[in-house]
C-alpha cells in the first residue's frame, strides 16, 4: 500500500530508503514527500546510519548506530507512554488485549466457566469476561480478585518499558537523550 503523503503531518523514514531506491517506485515517493513537505508543512526526520539522499534532504537526520534501532524505539515507547502519556486510550480499550488482566505469572487471569480473559470494570468495580457489556474498562492499575493479585496487560507493559528510559539508550545509539525524547514526543504530539 502506498503511503499518504498528502495527509500525513510527520513521517519519520526509520531504516527506510522510501523516496531514495527501495519500495514503491523511489521517484515518486521523493516527488511526493516533498511536495507534502512544502505544501502541508509534513516535517521528515530520517534515522539512518546512512545518510543516503532522503536523509539528506529530511528536516533531520539522525545518524543511529547501526544495530541500535530496538534501543532507540523501546526508548520512545518509554517516552509516550510513561512520560508524555501520549497513546489512544480507547483504541487500546477497544481493539488490542491492553485491558486484559495479567496474573504474577504472567498468565491471563480468566473466568472458571468459559475460560474467557477478563477484564476490570472499573465502574462496577469487578472483573468480567472481555466480551460482557462495561461501563468503562480499566487499563491500568493493580486489582484483587479473591486472592488473586492482576494488572491489566497495558499496564504490565508500561512498566516493563520504563527501564528503558532515554539515558539508557543513548550511549547504546549514540544520539543524545534529549534527542531521542524529543522526537518521541513530536511523534507522539503528531499523531
Amino acid at each position: 500500500q502506498y503511503p499518504d503523503f498528502e495527509h500525513c503531518k510527520y513521517l519519520v523514514l526509520w531504516g527506510s530508503n522510501k523516496g531514495g531506491m527501495l519500495q514503491h517506485l523511489g521517484v515518486t515517493a521523493a516527488i511526493d514527500i516533498a511536495e507534502s513537505r512544502r505544501d502541508e508543512g509534513m516535517r521528515l526526520v530520517c534515522i539512518d546510519p546512512l545518510q543516503s539522499n532522503i536523509g539528506a534532504k529530511a528536516n533531520e537526520w539522525v545518524p543511529i548506530r547501526p544495530g541500535t534501532d530496538l534501543a532507540m524505539a523501546l526508548a520512545w515507547l518509554n517516552v509516550l507512554l510513561n512520560e508524555a502519556s501520549l497513546y489512544d486510550e480507547e483504541y487500546i480499550k477497544q481493539y488490542t488485549n491492553g485491558p486484559y488482566l495479567v496474573k504474577e505469572d504472567g498468565h491471563y487471569l480468566r473466568d472458571e466457566t468459559n475460560l474467557k480473559p477478563l477484564m476490570w470494570d472499573s465502574i462496577d468495580g469487578k472483573a468480567k469476561p472481555f466480551d460482557a457489556k462495561f461501563k468503562d474498562i480499566a487499563i491500568e492499575g493493580s486489582y484483587q480478585i479473591e486472592d488473586t493479585s492482576c494488572r491489566p496487560s497495558f499496564q504490565v507493559f508500561k512498566e516493563h518499558v520504563k527501564t528503558y528510559t532515554p539515558e539508557w539508550a543513548a550511549p547504546i545509539t549514540t544520539i543524545t537523550a534529549e534527542t531521542i525524547r524529543r522526537l518521541a514526543r513530536e511523534f507522539g504530539e503528531a499523531a
